[in-house]
């Protein structure tokens, strides 16, 4: 999910500064890419990517604890360590349900 959080705050940072999204669709990580990704093009301001995010998009649950407000210029570095923060807790808690020898270890490295 790294890759897909450094995706969508790239198109989120487009969409500030009135970037053409479907060119910065190109130049998007491969491994950050999914199915619905092209769906965050159709938005031509923030609260209609925000409302795209949370609905179209596998980041969507990560999303919901932020609002539209949130998002500007100077909080888009918060909000990308807010995304991976959520996603690191989720990938522990799965880690740890998971049990074993690889999630004990995994754990151990989260930690």
């Amino acid at each position: 999910y790294a890759y897909m959080i450094d995706n969508v705050i790239l198109l989120i940072t487009g969409t500030l500064h009135q970037r053409d999204t479907n060119e910065l669709l190109e130049r998007c990580h491969p491994l950050g890419k999914f199915d619905t990704m092209a769906a965050l093009c159709v938005a031509t301001n923030v609260t209609e990517l925000y409302e795209t995010v949370i609905v179209e998009t596998p980041l969507a649950p990560y999303f919901q604890k932020l609002s539209v407000n949130d998002i500007d210029e100077l909080n888009i570095e918060i909000i990308r360590n807010t995304l991976y923060k959520a996603y690191l807790e989720d990938f522990y808690d799965y880690c740890k349900r998971s049990g074993g020898v690889t999630g004990e270890l995994m754990c151990e490295i989260l930690e």
